[in-house]
């Protein structure tokens, strides 16, 4: 997306009752806020009225969320700018910041939409061209996929069905599985073999249960992990590795997590805030946390929070929303997460040891329903994101590539998006995010993605009503 500057904001005219007949980003408090204050000079879809369009290239006052928000609360001397510190709080002021990067998404649509839509099939980007290529199908929302030695694809359904794919052909599904709590996002989420599985042949599974725990007088729910083994297809062997007790659960049926990484031993996974979004930034509780254990379910006597008293021992971070991408870098071995932001802030996350991601107290984003959440995206003590989308692209799974077929994409990172049906591509060099494009979309919801041990991008993605998944991959062209 092009980079935009700021020339006059908002000027100081109430209209009231007067709505867009096709409002693009939907009527929400802060649309409301807008057209209120802010219509009759600017427009009511932002394109310009008496006043300056917020959708061209030439502001003057400064590009960034900080220098928009200045203007905005201090107003600009000798226009018809006026200061509105004194009519609107600090959140609404950046909940109008939010709704102004949003319009700008909206604006470049169609050009984004001419260099990223495929042109007889094959998708062309910054260092490489390819096509799609269709690999499997699910009988539902497939959600995270792994590959075996022998050539399969393992994928999960969030139905609880755990399928095996081999040249293009279904097999399944594996018999005896957990028994997952589906409700709203929950289900069976992850899968990934032990770095090991030549020599011991564990698979290890994610998934939502419930126990019979209620919470405010309804079923309640926590993410859950096990291992097992698949002899002739059916899952045996099963072994508990993170249980949380039902004093933990809670009964929304969203943000579970839920991501692997193995590192030298241990297994890093992540749980969301569980609906309970305050909760992320309690130590007492797993919910809204990237944890570390061993891979076979013991605590680790070096945790960050593991002597303190009431902690939750196999946190390793806190203050994250919902962190559905999780991967290490192949030559750092440095931990990186992404996750969803409530109506932007969508982040990319260095992750490390007993370190504050400050979900809910800062964010870039605002509620769903456009109500100001906190002016606040800095805090003492709270770590910034490496990088973050506002507008949300609705961030799932991550993976760095480590393949061959690409070989100008070697070490970058990829990253699916839901609502936007997008897989970008990040560039990272030491620590920090360097560059960022979008290599294609509208293809569907991508869901996971990961480098495949034949050196091709699998991406999973869900299509249709009802969602049905799909196993594709990228070939170079």
């Amino acid at each position: 997306m092009r980079v935009k500057s700021i020339v006059v904001l908002l000027c100081l005219l109430t209209v009231t009752g007067i709505t867009s007949a096709q409002n693009r980003i939907g009527k929400g408090e802060v649309k409301e806020l807008y057209d209120q204050h802010c219509a009759s000079c600017h427009g009511f879809e932002l394109e310009g009225a008496q006043s300056e369009s917020f959708l061209d290239d030439e502001w003057i006052h400064g590009s960034s969320d900080a220098e928009i928000t200045k203007v905005i609360r201090d107003g600009v001397p000798d226009t018809d700018m006026p200061p509105w510190k004194a009519v609107l709080s600090s959140q609404q002021i950046r909940s109008l910041v939010i709704l102004i990067r949003e319009y700008n998404l909206l604006d470049d649509q169609e050009e984004l939409l001419e260099r990223v839509l495929p042109k007889d099939g094959v998708f062309s980007s910054d260092k490489h061209a390819f096509s799609l290529e269709k690999v499997a199908e699910g009988t539902g929302l497939l959600w995270s996929i792994d590959f075996m030695p022998d050539g399969s694809i393992l994928a999960t359904q969030r139905d609880g069905k755990l399928w095996r794919f081999k040249n293009g052909k279904r097999y399944g599904p594996i018999a005896d599985t957990p028994q997952v709590w589906q409700r709203g996002q929950g289900g069976l989420l992850e899968v990934a073999l032990h770095p090991e599985y030549k020599k011991n042949q564990w698979i290890y599974l994610s998934y939502s249960e419930s126990t019979g725990a209620k919470e405010r007088a309804k079923p309640a729910g926590m993410t859950a992990i096990v291992r097992g083994r698949i002899k002739k297809d059916r899952w045996v062997d099963q072994e508990e590795i993170f249980h949380v007790p039902g004093e933990f659960h809670t009964s929304a049926g969203s943000h579970f997590g839920s991501r692997f990484v193995f590192q030298d031993g241990y297994l890093f996974f992540s749980i969301g805030d569980r609906g309970r979004m305050q909760m992320a930034q309690d130590i007492s509780r797993p919910n809204g946390k990237v944890h570390r254990i061993h891979d076979d379910g013991r605590i680790p006597k070096d945790n960050p929070f593991v002597n303190m008293k009431d902690a939750y021992p196999s946190i390793w971070s806190y203050g994250n929303r919902n962190p559905q991408g999780l991967d290490k870098h192949p030559l750092t071995g440095r931990l990186w997460e992404t996750e969803h932001g409530p109506r932007g802030g969508d982040e990319i996350n260095l992750i490390e040891k007993g370190k504050n991601y400050g979900w809910p107290t800062i964010t870039y984003g605002m509620n769903y329903n456009g109500k100001p959440l906190t002016e606040k995206t800095h805090a003492p003590g709270m770590e910034q994101p490496k990088l973050y989308w506002t507008p949300s692209i609705a961030v799932a799974g991550i993976d760095f590539y480590e393949g061959d077929r690409f070989p100008k994409w070697k070490h970058d990172l990829f990253v699916g998006g839901l609502a936007s049906e997008e897989l970008h591509r990040i560039e990272i060099v030491d620590a920090r995010v360097v560059a960022s494009e979008i290599v294609m979309k509208n293809q569907g919801r991508i869901r996971d993605v990961a480098s495949g041990p034949d050196g091709y991008i699998y991406v999973v993605l869900n299509k249709g009503s009802p969602r049905k998944g799909e196993i594709q991959r990228l070939i170079p062209k």
